[in-house]
């Protein structure tokens, strides 16, 4: 039994880890403060798997998107990620689904130059997080 708990707070300290790199910061937009924040592995994935049969300028249109769309986590302070704090794991993934969905629709009528904006902002931000891994010796 001893076992099973010493196993069990290993997974919690790993867990711990995909801490690291993870970092946000608010952007004002028009009055409207957007939070953002690095992606992880597997929201990058996502996003590669979106964009993974366009070429050209609609691989880069997708990506700024499909990139955003994980990004974007509050809008003046209200969270998009409500689904993280449901304990019944269906009703999360289909709340979570739901959220990216309607995210997807709506950065689809966004103006491209309010999209490429943002991008830069994300990308800024996940350059900030390299720095910060590198001085941890993650490179």
């Amino acid at each position: 039994m001893e076992k099973n708990m010493e196993s069990f707070d290993a997974f919690e300290v790993l867990k711990g880890l995909s801490k690291i790199g993870k970092i946000s910061k608010e952007v004002e937009l028009e009055g409207i403060k957007l939070s953002i924040c690095t992606l992880n592995s597997e929201q990058e994935e996502k996003v590669f798997i979106a964009c993974s049969d366009l070429v050209g300028s609609a691989y880069f249109s997708r990506l700024k998107r499909e990139t955003l769309k994980f990004a974007i986590k509050s809008v003046n302070g209200v969270s998009l990620n409500e689904y993280e704090n449901l304990k019944d794991p269906e009703q999360s993934e289909k709340l979570k689904k739901e959220t990216l969905e309607k995210l997807e629709k709506i950065l689809g009528t966004w103006d491209e130059e309010i999209i490429t904006f943002l991008y830069h902002k994300w990308n800024e931000l996940s350059k900030e997080a390299k720095k910060k891994k590198k001085k941890i010796g993650i490179e």
